[in-house]
């Protein structure tokens, strides 16, 4: 592994400064060392950087991802190359993610490596030739970066990484990917028109990477979110986690009268299922990395007075419980009424 801040011999060395905010323009940073600032939550406003050739036949071009305005590239700004500078100054927008490749006769016998730090995420994955590194959708800014050109096929370069992926992008930018999936939640389950589809982000799995959750409106009656009655006017129907770039989609099935989820402040999902009006169960899930972990179930059948159970995942009994011991479980769980919801219009 390559220090981040130590050279191969005869490679070139990369110059590199940022415009930092209620600081203006560092002094210029080389291979490796950190531009920017660490704990006083700035945000990157502007990049320049420059090559010291040592004769070989290369250019640096690099192009970010800036507030209001998007890729570069996708405007008339397009890349920059050695030296100038690529952000804006004036504006206070922010830096939220760049691409870096090398240029030149003997771009192929180098890869350039950078790494940044991303508001609420920490140290991201060293991202190299041109790939992406940062985010997008999220309105984090950057606050750090690390750039460091190596010959070609080295060793990624070492040093903290906070999260392992170089480039986080909100889900609900990934269209086509998931624009299907959420059209096709437009059904009917014979009780009411689905209609208007809602979203919000929340950070589900406390990693500092907000998942997006589609909902769907209801009656704040509605009889399925007993024993939590009266407590929702949301539901949800999808969340997406975002894995290399790709929408994974960690929860949702399709539609039918007896199946809900809701969301718990300390984010929890809340998985109601009826069987009927003699039978309901309630399972609790914790979201990780592309799944849901299950914490519990609770049964009840009614038929003949009611009679609740203890349950895992694959439904058999582990044990009955009082009335007193399943509300103990249904009161460690409740119905989150906070969330800010956003009409989603494709």
């Amino acid at each position: 592994m390559i220090p981040a801040n130590v050279m191969a011999d005869g490679a070139p060395n990369v110059n590199y400064r940022t415009h930092v905010q209620n600081e203006g323009w560092q002094d210029w940073k080389k291979d490796g060392t950190m531009s920017g600032t660490s704990g006083k939550g700035f945000r990157l406003e502007g990049i320049e950087a420059k090559l010291d050739t040592q004769g070989y036949d290369l250019g640096i071009n690099y192009q970010t991802h800036i507030q209001n305005i998007g890729w570069e590239a996708d405007t008339e700004r397009g890349w920059k190359s050695n030296g100038t500078m690529s952000g804006t100054e004036g504006l206070s927008y922010r830096l939220e993610a760049i691409q870096i490749k090398l240029t030149g006769a003997d771009a192929a016998k180098f890869d350039v490596y950078y790494q940044v730090h991303a508001q609420n995420m920490g140290w991201l994955g060293w991202a190299k030739n041109g790939e992406s590194a940062g985010t997008a959708g999220f309105g984090y800014r950057l606050e750090g970066i690390k750039i460091v050109v190596v010959p070609t096929g080295s060793s990624t370069p070492s040093g903290v990484v906070d999260k392992a992926e170089p480039f986080y992008e909100n889900p609900l930018s990934l269209y086509p990917g998931i624009e299907s999936e959420l059209k096709a939640l437009n059904w009917k389950d014979g009780r009411y028109e689905m209609g208007q589809l809602y979203y919000c982000y929340q950070d589900l799995s406390n990693d500092g990477i907000p998942e997006l959750i589609i909902g769907i409106q209801v009656k704040p009656w509605n009889y399925a979110v007993f024993p939590y009655a009266g407590k929702c006017n949301h539901e949800i129907a999808v969340i997406f986690q975002v894995k290399n770039g790709s929408p994974v989609r960690i929860l949702g099935r399709d539609a039918y009268i007896r199946g809900r989820y809701y969301l718990d402040p300390n984010n929890y999902i809340i998985d109601f299922g009826s069987g009927g009006a003699y039978s309901h169960g309630w399972s609790y899930y914790k979201v990780g990395d592309y799944d849901l972990s299950f914490i519990e179930n609770v049964y009840l059948e009614n038929a003949s007075g009611e009679v609740y159970t203890l349950r895992n995942q694959k439904g058999t009994v582990l044990k009955n419980l009082s009335k007193t011991e399943a509300y103990a479980i249904f009161d460690k769980y409740s119905i989150k009424t906070n969330i800010e919801w956003t009409p989603l219009v494709f």
